[in-house]
């Protein structure tokens, strides 16, 4: 027989002396149930203080942090369509927001404009080869991140008690896509604005709003139902078989122009020699864009015609272009027994640039690494590289080199070789 001391019985609970333990289990069950729900509501707040805080740093007017809020609510609806947690609905929606955030400064970086809906649209395995070559480590970067992020994902699954209606999200899904569509028109972009680094996420969703109406209507390319005259396919002229063709070189001088153009600016008296013919003449070339959208000009020369025909996509033309545009120089002049050749200076996945002078008609496309040439390799590299390529097929027929200089591209915030720097 067991015994116990007297103070036993008073000290002890008078339920727990006669409920079961398993009642006992159902009490302390709310009491966790509750710690839960208010630690979930408070990690939604702070990621909707952090969405919040990306709005006020990132988006400069009115229209465009409410093209921000719309976005983030058009998130949110959409995963909570699918998976009905707002716990996890709002992290995916700031997981995306902030690698949006982040590619949109590297392309700025790049090419010093920002992010928008045509790059989804078009991208291809020269874009990842391009970001892998001039990212160290990129593949590394981006399986460590995916590796952070599931484990994240997943416990905001678990920890996540509430649960919201599929149709309720899908209505809110629909009012944020409907009012951001109408804020989208209302407000027009600024083309410039694409230029400035800022406004990354209201940019994105806006141009994607525009560009789905833009397909919608007239597709990829602005053309009339019909014209007056009609563009000729065929050769440019017959190719004479008995007249012995001159070696071509054409030279894309990126950002060079004649800066005697502007006012009160002093140069060496021969200054202008460059800019003229051997016969001393100056002669002018049209192109739609020089020192800034330098594959318009690429897209000019190469095929013999005009980006505006692509309207608000005529910033990815190039890569519009790859497969679809054969014409031009390149292809009249392989016509005529040419060997073509570019020497390209950067990368060659930059604006899908090897893929488009592929499709015009180059056949030897050599970019930076394949040149290997460096960050301090002036114009002289490469203009010894198209005199030993015409010197090599001498014997094989005429060559074309096209030949891309861009030492001479902004930034100028510092000297690619000081030694070079001239004294005026």
């Amino acid at each position: 027989m067991t015994t116990s001391a007297p103070g036993d019985v008073a000290r002890a609970r008078p339920w727990q002396s006669i409920m079961p333990p398993a009642v006992i289990h159902r009490k302390e069950r709310p009491a966790t149930a509750d710690r839960r729900r208010v630690a979930a509501v408070a990690l939604l707040v702070a990621l909707q203080l952090a969405a919040a805080g990306l709005l006020i740093w990132s988006e400069a007017d009115l229209a465009a942090r409410v093209a921000f809020a719309l976005t983030w609510g058009l998130l949110n609806f959409f995963w909570l369509v699918l998976l009905r947690r707002p716990l996890t609905a709002a992290v995916l929606s700031l997981g995306l927001i902030v690698i949006l955030i982040l590619l949109s400064q590297f392309k700025h970086a790049v090419l010093m404009m920002t992010a928008t809906f045509v790059d989804v649209m078009i991208i291809d395995l020269a874009t990842f080869s391009f970001l892998l070559a001039i990212i160290p480590g990129l593949a590394w970067k981006v399986g460590l991140a995916l590796m952070l992020a599931i484990p994240v994902l997943l416990a905001a699954w678990r920890a996540d008690p509430f649960r919201v209606p599929r149709g309720r999200a899908l209505l809110g899904c629909m009012g944020c896509l409907g009012t951001l569509t109408v804020l989208s028109f209302a407000f027009p972009l600024d083309r410039e604005d694409e230029f400035y680094p800022h406004q990354y996420v209201s940019k994105f969703v806006r141009s994607a709003s525009v560009a789905a109406v833009d397909l919608i209507a007239h597709g990829v390319l602005e053309a009339d139902a019909a014209g007056a005259g009609r563009l000729f396919l065929g050769q440019g002229g017959a190719c004479d078989a008995g007249r012995k063709r001159p070696h071509i070189v054409m030279v894309f001088d990126e950002s060079s122009f004649d800066v005697t153009m502007l006012p009160n600016v002093e140069v060496p008296a021969d200054y202008r020699a460059r800019f003229r013919s051997s016969d001393a003449k100056a002669r002018s070339f049209v192109v739609e864009g020089a020192g800034g959208p330098s594959w318009y000009t690429e897209y000019n020369v190469l095929t013999g015609l005009s980006v505006r025909s692509y309207g608000r996509f005529a910033e990815s033309v190039t890569r519009l272009a790859t497969g679809r545009v054969k014409r031009g120089l390149p292809h009249a002049l392989r016509e005529c027994g040419y060997k073509t050749y570019s020497l390209y200076s950067w990368f060659g996945g930059f604006a899908g640039a090897r893929g488009f002078q592929t499709t015009t008609g180059i056949e030897h496309f050599l970019d930076a690494k394949q040149l290997g040439s460096g960050a301090a390799d002036t114009d002289r590299f490469y203009y010894d590289h198209a005199a030993r390529i015409i010197a090599e097929q001498r014997d094989n027929g005429p060559v074309f080199v096209f030949v891309y200089l861009a030492v001479n591209h902004f930034p100028w915030n510092y000297r690619y070789r000081p030694d070079l720097l001239p004294g005026w």
